[in-house]
């Protein structure tokens, strides 16, 4: 039988990662817009809509193995 700490770590980081890769594949727009500044001024580099679903895809994807992880902690752990 592990401690709490350990137990609670093996369960928070699964949940953060979904936590992280929910957000990405709801905003993935906000997330990944660049702003630099050049000679001409300032620009905005923004993904193409190609780049945006996979991103949309891919953080649903990881957010769903990042709470299957945490689900079997639970499981695993006792």
């Amino acid at each position: 039988m592990f401690p709490v700490p350990f137990r609670l770590f093996f369960v928070a980081v699964p949940l953060l990662v979904a936590a992280g890769a929910l957000a990405i594949a709801a905003f993935p727009r906000r997330m990944t817009r660049w702003q630099t500044r050049g000679p001409g001024g300032t620009t905005q580099v923004e993904p193409s809509r190609m780049r945006l679903l996979m991103m949309r895809v891919v953080g649903v994807v990881v957010a769903g193995l990042a709470l299957l992880m945490a689900y079997a902690n639970f499981a695993i752990l006792p």
